[in-house]
């Protein structure tokens, strides 16, 4: 057992830290089934990285928070030199795995608008097809929320090899003030439809989210330092109380 009131406070802050880094990680978790559940359709529109999305990013961590809270609770409450090993290696894997995704994200960004352009052509493809009311649906959210039409602009859903010579647009491509005209996109007027490619819409809340995550990340990595040392303290402490006992 832990004795002295060093070696008890290390052992409350232990605990104290990993409950809240617990209670963290349910948090994040609800989050993230919230925005899958809100926002789940979007994901559809790039399946070729999907885990990019934020719903499934923080559904991922927060299992992950959730999981390694748990076993550091455990092994302060038990003071057990097993659980906090398994504790400390558990954060020091995820640590060193989150810089090793921070520096792929860095290496690697520029090729996400190529990923992202692709998925929507073949998505756009697609749209309106027997089979792919998720995909279309998908469209057309997105490009009502974000203010964009077709990949590159409005002239991509003229030139579909699907249909060749179309000559209409989706009506979440119409301008607010155009949209309560039913059947807005089937005037052939691009003065009506949004200017702007849903590929930069896109590549923008990529951006963003890699960046809120780099954030996050850092802030999550101080932590997780301080508590591996936490943990390296109370199990080297427990490990000397049972060799000189």
């Amino acid at each position: 057992m832990v004795e002295g009131g060093c070696g008890k406070c290390i052992q409350y802050l232990m605990f104290t830290f990993n409950l809240l880094f617990w209670l963290a990680g349910c948090g994040i978790l609800g989050v993230g089934i919230w925005l899958r559940v809100t926002q789940g359709d979007f994901a559809t529109l790039v399946p070729s990285i999907p885990f990019v999305t934020a719903p499934n990013l923080c559904i991922i961590a927060g299992v992950i928070v959730m999981v390694v809270g748990f076993i550091g609770c455990c092994g302060a409450l038990k003071e057990n030199k097993c659980l906090l090993l398994t504790f400390f290696v558990m954060l020091f894997i995820i640590f060193c795995l989150e810089i090793t995704a921070g520096a792929l994200a860095y290496v690697y960004r520029d090729h996400l608008e190529k990923f992202a352009r692709d998925d929507l052509t073949r998505g756009m493809d697609q749209y309106g097809m027997d089979g792919q009311s998720g995909l279309t649906r998908a469209w057309d959210l997105f490009q009502t929320e974000k203010h964009c039409c077709g990949v590159n602009n409005s002239t991509d859903w003229f030139n579909r090899p699907v249909w060749p010579n179309q000559s209409w647009v989706p009506d979440s491509c119409c301008k607010p003030n155009y949209r309560p005209n039913k059947d807005c996109g089937q005037s052939g007027n691009i003065l009506q439809f949004f200017e702007d490619g849903c590929v930069s819409a896109l590549k923008t809340d990529f951006t963003f989210n890699l960046g809120l995550i780099g954030a996050i990340g850092i802030g999550i990595g101080l932590i997780q330092i301080l508590g591996m040392v936490f943990a390296l303290c109370l199990f080297y402490r427990i490990r000397n109380e049972g060799t000189y006992a």
